[in-house]
């Protein structure tokens, strides 16, 4: 079965993270959030409700297209789902983040892509990253005491997970549990069309 995932972790509150989210991507303008939503499947509907897809083509300040962040308590840590994986692999912007609460994690996995990244962000700086793409595996930083046991040299979907359960973060197939379950849609007004 393949994986698709593109997640960020902070150490904190939900709250505080969407807080902070408003901070480091200034580019969303929010125009519709949700909190206390039951359950996975309640988030996954209001997301599907509340997105609209608009292409490049079709693109204007009137018709941006909608976009939606979910949000969940896990544990210690705030978690963001980033379905199109932008904003996970966003190093300037995990960057400023982490200037704003405590670590933040950054995990992806897209297995139609064969690539899978782990990255680790604290006082604005990259402390560890992981690469996976198909030239390879690729580190920079200093291994992670939570990488103990794990061959970062084979990293993808297994030891992805491997690493989630070390830093006390559920398993995709876990996530989310019913604490702390939000959602936000965003509007982006950057006219993304002559690139």
């Amino acid at each position: 079965m393949g994986m698709h995932i593109g997640l960020v972790a902070t150490e904190g509150s939900v709250a505080k993270f969407r807080d902070a989210f408003s901070k480091t991507w200034t580019k969303f303008e929010i125009v519709d959030a949700i909190d206390n939503l039951p359950d996975a499947n309640a988030m996954w509907a209001w997301k599907e409700s509340n997105e609209k897809f608009v292409s490049a083509a079709n693109w204007t300040k009137d018709n941006p297209g909608k976009e939606v962040f979910l949000f969940w308590q896990d544990g210690p840590w705030a978690v963001m789902m980033d379905p199109s994986y932008t904003l996970a692999s966003d190093e300037d912007g995990l960057k400023h983040l982490s200037t704003l609460v405590d670590k933040v994690l950054s995990f992806i996995v897209e297995t139609a892509g064969g690539c899978a990244e782990f990255s680790c962000f604290e006082n604005g700086c990259l402390v560890r990253k992981i690469s996976h793409y198909d030239a390879g595996v690729s580190t920079e930083g200093k291994p992670l005491p939570e990488e103990t046991g794990i061959v970062v040299s084979n990293y993808y979907m297994e030891e992805t997970e491997a690493l989630l359960k070390a830093f006390g973060l559920s398993i995709y197939e876990e996530m989310p549990g019913s604490e702390g379950c939000q959602a936000i849609c965003v509007i982006d007004r950057t006219d993304y069309g002559n690139l």
